[in-house]
């Protein structure tokens, strides 16, 4: 029996316990235990997230677990038949393993046919080549692919198979491939965008609630604009919010620098990594397209868009699944997000900027935040006054 183990997980008084432990059952079993490379820099990857994940090779991860639950007095693993996998908890430390597999996928369904294989074919089967790097708990690095590491160190995403096939059989890896060019600031390697583009249709097999749980990562990720540039490029965005495809090409003239699509995308990245900020970033401008229209001394106008808006993100954050109290909260910062920006200290009334206040609620950060972004992300004159 071979073990092998992906590890993310935070600096703690008792990982190097876990970390022991595990070995020490890997070696009374007679098993190899390795750890995954996590693809932000070299592993044990020591994070906010105490996640253990396990990998057994040839045999039931349940033996191990068993033995590490044992040594620390945590209650025995527990079996999670749908999702193949088993769970052990203590502490801050939640454990996880799984057995080696190999997959085979049925064109209409993003399920695969799964059955017990080796190391190789577990680490074959992933999405990219830098997650697909193993380290023994000894420090050796395994790059299985040839090309993990020299991905790692380049910022490059490269699918370990054919990048076609990959996205053909599981096509949420075209979602994650943004994500993950949002979170880490990689490029995709030569033919990746063609191969997403081609494969591009078959996200009809795949449900709202995983795709929109990758837009959700991706929004919140240090460069959501290039992960949103990879969605678009790709054929991808023009599925899922083609309502900002439209943006594409409108101008604006004013203070503005770009058309509303750049200009979107520079809001977002301006805007604060909270969910419900960054999405009302995403969506303040989404009513410009439908709105705009040309006056007859040439200025670009969009009349009422900030409470249009309000309905089109309601309305797309329904379609995506998101929480009725995320759906309220985006929809009223799209509502107001203009009204900040319009403050001049001269002509506004206390009773004016009581109202402002009133009307935000507890989302009054959340809009300055917003409406700093909109400016930052264009030439409008600060607003130092609105903190």
């Amino acid at each position: 029996m071979t073990t092998s183990v992906r590890v993310v997980i935070p600096a703690s008084p008792e990982l190097d316990d876990v970390l022991e432990a595990i070995a020490a059952a890997a070696r009374a079993l007679r098993s190899m235990c390795i750890s995954s490379v996590d693809s932000q820099g070299s592993p044990p990857r020591r994070r906010a997230q105490q996640d253990i994940d396990l990998v057994t090779v040839g045999a039931d991860p349940m033996p191990l677990l068993a033995a590490v639950a044992s040594r620390f007095g945590w209650h025995p693993p527990e079996r999670f038949e749908r999702f193949g996998t088993a769970q052990i908890r203590g502490g801050a430390f939640i454990v996880e393993g799984v057995r080696a597999r190999a997959e085979r996928y049925d064109p209409e369904s993003r399920n695969p046919d799964v059955r017990p294989g080796t190391l190789e074919e577990d680490v074959w089967r992933r999405d990219f080549t830098v997650n697909a790097l193993c380290q023994s708990l000894d420090g050796e690095v395994i790059d299985i692919t040839g090309q993990g590491l020299a991905d790692l160190v380049a910022g490059v995403l490269r699918t370990p198979l054919d990048p076609a096939e990959t996205f053909a059989e599981d096509p949420l890896r075209m979602f994650r491939a943004a994500r993950f060019v949002a979170r880490l600031g990689f490029e995709l390697a030569p033919g990746t965008i063609e191969a997403m583009r081609a494969q591009a249709a078959r996200m009809s097999i795949l449900s709202v609630e995983r795709v929109s749980d990758e837009i959700r990562r991706m929004l919140v990720a240090p460069y959501p604009s290039a992960g949103i540039a990879v969605l678009r490029d790709a054929g991808l965005l023009d599925l899922v919010l083609p309502e900002l495809v439209a943006a594409v090409g409108i101008e604006q003239g004013g203070y503005h620098t770009h058309d509303v699509y750049g200009h979107t995308l520079a809001t977002v990245d301006a805007a604060p990594p909270d969910l419900v900020t960054r999405t009302a970033a995403l969506l303040h401008d989404i009513a410009k397209p439908p709105t705009h229209a040309i006056a007859p001394d040439g200025r670009h106008t969009f009349y009422d868009h900030p409470q249009i808006g309000a309905d089109m993100a309601a309305a797309i954050l329904s379609r995506w699944r998101f929480s009725n109290d995320e759906i309220s909260g985006v929809s009223r910062l799209v509502r107001l997000h203009l009204r900040p920006i319009q403050y001049e200290r001269e002509s506004f009334s206390d009773a004016a900027v009581r109202r402002l206040i009133r009307d935000a609620g507890p989302l009054r950060d959340r809009m300055l935040d917003l409406a700093r972004a909109d400016t930052t992300a264009s030439a409008y004159p600060t607003l130092r006054g609105a903190r």
